[in-house]
């Protein structure tokens, strides 16, 4: 055995050496615990991988579903039942290809399967009968984790034939709300349009938003229909004297109640906008959203049986003046434009995950300026081609004449991205009011806008998704229209053929004027259609294209405050003289104000 004398701070110490058997055990005892810690870490960085490879699966199966959902909003038919086959881009959109996606070591497959129901109409997955218009759409990917192991993910959803007549039917209905106090009494009555018989029912009133007065006048409605449920959702606002509410309730196809008071404030300002809007989910919820008189917008959850508690998005500035709600379709996420007192223009983004503010995105502003900021200086809506894209139009400066558009495309997972702006080409007068419509069919977006010159233009413009811009012919629809902050005009693609859209438009006399697009050749008509004359000068319009069809319902209020409707027959390109229902009717003479739009209009959606 060694001794060594050591010799600390003056003093000797004897240490004895360590034997050959302590050190093979020291070192036995470091390899055990070394090996512990290479485990650790090796495990740690297996975990990781293992993370970044399921998210990445999970992101292919996203496109295939989203590429799935395209092929079935241009054709139901072509979702063949199949146990595997794979998308590709054919011709700028996609299509059906092969058995499988090869990604470098991922493998993606869709399945298509046809979809079975109970006599409630509820999905099962045994028994019952095949539904003819909804099929299973599943995408699953694999992946080599090692040589011995293969990992794999999935994702399914249900598409339905949204193009076929809901219920069977060849003819849906719908619902028609209305203010019926003038500016004096919160009533409000409704009518059901029987889409079968092609009859209006009887005028009955919706539930009194509060009992305990009756002075709360009808200032702007706004109403829904569920896709999954036989539910329609009124959003209104009030005003009486001095104070303004936002209203919410559900009709159950019988009945209306679940009244709720969503927002109130006390001013005698902006009595003549919708600052308010609401949109449904495809889990089923009905998300209403509003204005409180601040720059935060609130909004609440309707789950089918009871409203949830406030939540806010993020804060946009300015007070709204406009709000516009649009689900992404098929999907929980959502778009929400504002336009406010302070003329701004924003957008923010639903991830489609719980309602929290932290679930939204706001977008850097689009515009700090447009002509006023009384009328609706914007417009969003979704591609009814592709789910993924959608459009907002607006105006960026207090005298701007060129209508800006951008872009928005969704990455299928909660974001997506704007793109840059494009200005159509210039017009006599300042922007005012706008609308825009998508095809089907086609990467095509048209807009319109009434500028504010003395005898208004209605100039209109065609947009692919790029953005670019393009002028059709005869885009200078109507010189000589309606002054004021409303929108004395409206237009919609047939939502079928897609071959054709209207515009429907006040010229400043008691005849309404129709005009139509052919997207063929990117041409409006030269010459108007004189539709039935009303009471007084047209004042507002509304167009409400129904969904699977060329039929187009068409609302004008007068400056005599009377409310009527016609429908559209695409088909044979014309109004409808028969059934009653579909004809030239007056509704009721008691609306509220010429500016507003104290009236809406829904077609069925739930099969």
């Amino acid at each position: 055995m060694m001794v060594e004398n050591l010799l600390i701070y003056g003093k000797k110490i004897t240490a004895r050496g360590f034997s050959v058997v302590e050190v093979v055990l020291v070192m036995g005892v470091l390899a055990v615990f070394s090996s512990g810690a290479v485990v650790v870490v090796l495990g740690g960085l297996s975990a990781n991988r293992a993370g970044i490879e399921e998210t990445t699966a999970t992101q292919y199966n996203s496109e295939g579903i989203e590429a799935a959902r395209s092929i079935r909003n241009r054709s139901f038919t072509d979702l063949i039942n199949s146990s595997g086959t794979g998308v590709t881009r054919s011709a700028g959109v996609w299509v059906f290809s092969g058995t499988n996606n090869n990604f470098d070591k991922y493998q993606r497959t869709l399945s298509i399967s046809e979809v079975r129901r109970d006599e409630s109409g509820n999905i099962v997955e045994g028994g019952g009968t095949v539904d003819p218009n909804t099929k299973k759409v599943t995408a699953i990917t694999s992946w080599q984790v090692s040589a011995a192991r293969q990992k794999s993910t999935s994702l399914s959803t249900y598409l339905t034939n949204w193009q076929e007549p809901l219920g069977g039917l060849p003819n849906p209905g719908g619902i028609l709300v209305y203010g019926d106090g003038g500016t004096t009494s919160d009533i409000i009555r409704y009518k059901v349009l029987d889409g079968l018989a092609g009859t209006w029912s009887g005028a009955l009133p919706t539930a009194d938003v509060d009992s305990s007065t009756a002075n709360r006048a009808l200032r702007a409605a706004r109403v829904y229909a569920s896709p999954t449920r036989q539910e329609k959702i009124l959003l209104s606002r009030h005003y009486d004297g001095s104070g303004q509410y936002i209203y919410g309730q559900v009709f159950n196809g019988t009945n209306w109640g679940n009244v709720i008071l969503l927002s109130s404030w006390q001013s005698s300002s902006f009595l003549d906008v919708r600052n308010f809007d609401g949109t449904y989910l495809a889990n089923g919820d009905f998300l209403a959203f509003y204005s409180d008189n601040s720059s935060l917008p609130k909004y609440r959850a309707w789950n089918g049986s009871s409203w949830s508690a406030e939540y806010s998005v993020q804060n946009v500035g300015g007070v709204p003046n406009y709000l516009t709600a649009r689900a992404r379709p098929g999907t929980n996420e959502v778009m929400l434009s504002s336009f406010d007192q302070g003329s701004d223009t924003n957008t923010q983004y639903f991830t489609g995950g719980s309602y929290a503010t932290s679930n939204w995105t706001l977008h850097p502003e689009h515009s700090p300026l447009a002509p006023t900021n009384t009328k609706e200086h914007f417009s969003f809506v979704w591609s009814p081609n592709n789910p993924l894209v959608g459009a907002l139009v607006y105006s960026d400066d207090n005298r701007d004449k060129n209508l800006n558009i951008r872009i928005w495309t969704a990455d299928g997972a909660g974001g997506g991205n704007w793109s840059s702006s494009a200005n159509a080409s210039g017009q006599v007068g300042r922007l005012g009011t706008m609308a825009l419509a998508g095809r089907l069919k086609a990467e095509e977006f048209i807009a319109c806008d009434q500028d504010d010159v003395g005898n208004p233009n209605i100039v209109c413009y065609q947009s692919d998704f790029t953005p670019s811009w393009s002028d059709p012919v005869n885009q200078t629809v109507s010189s000589g229209g309606d002054r004021g902050l409303q929108r004395s005009f409206d237009l919609e693609y047939e939502a079928s053929s897609a071959a054709e859209a209207i515009i429907v438009y006040s010229d400043r006399t008691s005849v309404p004027k129709l005009k139509k697009y052919l997207a063929s050749t990117s041409t409006w008509d030269g010459t108007e259609t004189s539709l039935n004359a009303l009471s007084g000068n047209l004042k507002t319009v509304e167009l409400v294209s129904q969904e699977g069809s060329d039929e187009i319902m068409i609302l004008l209020a007068d400056e005599s405050l009377n409310l009527y409707s016609l429908v559209w027959d695409g088909t044979s390109n014309g109004p409808y003289l028969t059934p009653s229902g579909k004809a030239f009717t007056l509704h009721s003479s008691n609306g509220s104000a010429p500016e507003d739009y104290w009236y809406s209009f829904t077609w069925d959606r739930f099969r």
